[in-house]
This record gives structure tokens, sequence and C-alpha cells, in this order.
């Protein structure tokens, strides 16, 4: 949530019909797992957040980020960059899971984390908290918190070393009955001490060993959007393999006879650590093959319209609309039957210089990032109100100066424009009202590390608005420490 220090006085009425609401139908059917493993790398200017959908329950679209009580991201795949949140605010996050008939799961547990200011993070001593668990006769499986976004993590089990781990898990297999094991997570990069931030301790369960020596030569056969095609060859020793246990981190995603697999259930863009265990008739398995990372297509075959799309007449030259999508969209294109009329980067948009008690068919297109677009929302019509038919020229000179750090954690942008006798100045943020100002600069105080997209109108006496000016984006300036 963008957090300004400067706001207008109250707007009355054109602030509520500002507000925007968008409706929601009940959706019916089962109800999805909730997601597992939230965790999160956290920078100076977000949190990139990840998350683990179990296997099992009706099949998930998409997933919500709420943070507060409010959904602040919706998206279909198991990932959520949320950047320019502001630099040492803290964020506790949730995630749900959505069915394609809308029916939203539980939440999953929280994640809470602190934006940083490059230097003052102690990221060499941050603790890992590392956890052990599915342990059987002849392995285990360790998961861990992610922490800052540097440096890498790398995982011993009992000494030996597994090497620099990208993910969040891992499965061990080829361990020893009834025997004593400790997961250590240590920090790469930090010189020669590389200090331990995680740290567990399990014992294997008592059962037969599996000395079958490791599949190898696993490699991708194919891939969609949702899944992953993987074969792979037999141990070297040519010992008999009942069955063969496919991995991705630390959880079991599918068995196989044969020594090929399609891994199902996934989502676009999505980054997968697959490794393939041997079993033998008891279920005990061999030592992993090498880990194998691909990902799936990055674009979704089928991403969803926006939906929910909403829109007010606010006065005889604004309308108001509001909408969502169940997916990432990097911006927005509202359509005026087939013309473009505004660009936005978040899920509403206000247009204004409209013509007095005049009809409008709006549409919404989501922009994906090096993806095809969205295809377009249903359409929904609105008419503004009946008044003046005069409109104020849109403000000319409007632009942001500097953006000068106030203090470790918030800056001051400096905006001005030009004025014309008569006119009072609507500052937008996106589609929130900033401010309604006489003269011809402002001064405003944010944030550091926050993304703004203003946009300026002329008010004339009746209430009515030009149209606005171009837009002008922001992302404030922060301290960085030596």
């Amino acid at each position: 949530m963008r957090r300004f220090l400067v706001r207008a006085a109250a707007l009355g009425v054109l602030l509520a019909g500002l507000t925007g609401v968008s409706g929601a139908t009940a959706a019916t059917g089962p109800v999805p797992l909730a997601p597992a493993d939230l965790t999160g790398s956290v920078a100076n200017t977000g949190i990139s957040l990840s998350w683990r959908q179990p296997a099992g329950g009706p099949a998930v679209a998409s997933f919500r980020v709420y943070e507060g009580g409010v959904v602040v991201r919706r998206t279909a795949t198991t990932s959520a960059p949320m950047q320019y949140i502001g630099v040492n605010t803290t964020h506790t996050y949730t995630v749900t899971a959505v069915s394609a008939t809308g029916v939203e799961s539980a939440q999953s547990a929280p994640f809470t984390g602190t934006t940083w200011t490059p230097g003052m993070a102690p990221q060499c001593n941050e603790p890992a908290p590392t956890t052990v668990f599915d342990v059987t006769s002849s392995g285990l499986s360790a998961r861990w918190t992610v922490g800052r976004s540097s440096p890498l993590l790398a995982l011993s089990v009992n000494g030996r070393d597994y090497g620099v781990v990208s993910g969040t898990s891992l499965r061990v297999g080829g361990l020893t009955p009834d025997t004593s094991y400790a997961v250590a997570l240590r920090r790469v990069g930090c010189g020669a001490q590389e200090p331990t931030v995680g740290y567990a301790t399990t014992r294997t369960l008592p059962g037969t060993t599996n000395t079958t020596a490791a599949p190898r030569d696993l490699v991708v056969t194919g891939r969609t959007d949702r899944s992953i095609g993987l074969a792979w060859s037999g141990p070297t020793d040519g010992s008999y393999v009942h069955q063969y246990a496919v991995y991705d981190g630390a959880y079991r995603v599918a068995t196989s006879w044969t020594r090929s697999v399609t891994v199902t259930g996934l989502f676009h863009g999505t980054g997968h650590r697959f490794t393939v265990a041997a079993l033998n008739v008891a279920g005990s398995e061999s030592e992993h093959s090498t880990v194998l990372s691909p990902s799936t297509e990055p674009c979704p075959a089928q991403p969803p319209a926006p939906a929910r799309v909403t829109a007010s007449a606010v006065t005889a030259s604004t309308v108001r609309l509001d909408w969502t999508l169940e997916s990432t969209a990097t911006s927005y294109t509202v359509l005026d039957g087939n013309a473009v009329v505004a660009t936005v980067i978040e899920p509403a948009a206000v247009l204004t210089g409209l013509a007095s008690a005049s009809a409008h068919q709006l549409r919404v297109v989501g922009l994906l990032a090096g993806c095809p677009d969205t295809p377009a929302s249903a359409p929904v019509t609105v008419t503004t109100l009946p008044g003046a038919a005069d409109r104020p020229s849109a403000p000319a000179g409007f632009q942001a100066g500097r953006a000068t750090i106030a203090d470790g954690y918030y800056a001051d942008i400096p905006l001005s424009w030009s004025t014309s006798a008569g006119l009072t100045y609507r500052l937008y943020d996106g589609a929130t009202v900033v401010g309604t100002y006489p003269a011809g600069a402002v001064t405003l105080r944010t944030r550091g590390a926050e993304r703004h997209l203003y946009r300026l109108t002329a008010v004339n006496a009746n209430g009515d608005e030009s149209a606005p000016s171009g837009p002008v984006e922001v992302i404030t300036p922060f301290l960085v420490a030596p």
C-alpha cells in the first residue's frame, strides 16, 4: 500500500465516487488445498514471494496474495514479486489458492519480511531456519527460509556437501537406517568462514538399506505451461529396480514403473529442482540422481481475461473503472470501443475530460510481461452525468523535479505545472486522488523505494475535469548505507 504523507482535504462526492467497489459473485464447488511453504526473498525495494501448491484436491487456476486482510496481488503462478513497497517497511503476507470456478482455499501460513537498506543488513549471519520432515529409513527432506536475496546457501548432511541449493527444499536418499543425521546450511560468498545459518538433526527409522546406485542422465523430454516430461537411465550397477520416485525439491511428485514420467499440475513460469531415486520392493530409496532444474513454459497457454469490471459515472466529465485479473499484468490498456483511452499499472482507472451525458463502452486488456496480451474483458457501458459542455484544456508543463531524500526512509517529490486563471488542479496517483491544488506546484513526501504514476487534470468552476496530462513516473530514492 502506498503511504502518502500529503493528503488532500475531503473531496466530498468526488472522492466517494472515485473509491470504486468491485462486485463479487458467490462461487461454488470443491475447496482447493491451501498453499504451503510460503517464503520470501527480501531485498531493499521489495519482497519476492514464492510458495508450493500441494498435490491433490481440485485443480487450482490462480492465487491471491493478502496483506492485512486485503488482496494485494493476483497471479496464475506460484510466485509474486511485491516490488516498490517502501524501504524499511514490514509486511506480512498470506496466500490462497483459487479453483477454476472461483472457490478460494484457506489461507497459507503467514510470511513476514522487512525491506532493508544495502549495507545495513547482517546478510551473512542471518539465520535460515531449517526443518527436517518426511524421515524414512532411507531418506529425509529438508526445507528452509530464503531470507535476504544473497548470498547463496549450501547444504550438507552429516558432512557430505550437496553444494549450493537454489530452491528452498531438498530430498536426500540412500541413507542408513536407524542412524543420526545432521542437516546444515551455510552462507556462500561470505569470505573464508561461510557461517552455518541453519541446522537440524534427526534419526532415520529402522528398516532396510537400499544400496542401489543412483539413477543417471536425467533429462527433459518436453514441457508445457503446466507440465514437464522427464526421462532417465537406470543405475550403472544394473541392480533390479522395483520403482522410481521423482522428487521436486523435498517433495515426491511422481512414481513410475518405467524410466520416464510427465509431472503435471504445475504452473507457468515456475522453476523446479527434480531428482530421481530408485526404490526397492520395501520402498527404500537409493541415492538421488543429480539435480535437473528446468522451468515450465513462461507464458500461460490460456491467460484469463480481466473480470468483474465495474464502471461508475462520477461527474459530467469523469468515470471510474475497476476490475480484477487472476494473473500478474505489468500494465493494463483501457479501450473505449476500439480506441485506447488509458494505460495504467493497477487494476483501476479514472477517465476524465469526457463529454456530458456521453455513453462509453469500455473494455480492459492485461499486458503480461514477455507474453501475449490477455483477452479483452466483457464490455461495460457507462454514461457520464448531465452537465455543462465546457471543459478546460489539459494542464501544460506537468513535470517532476528531482526527488530528494528527506531522511533514510522518506523522499520528497517536487511536482510543478503551468496554471490558468479560474482553475484548480487535481493530482492522481494511478486511480487515487492525491489532492486538489490552486497553485502550480506541490511537494509530496513518500517512502523511499516506491513507484508512483502521476497524472494531473484541470478543474473548472463547475467541477468538470480536463483530459489528463501525460503520465509522470517516479521511483523514489532512499539512503544507501556504506
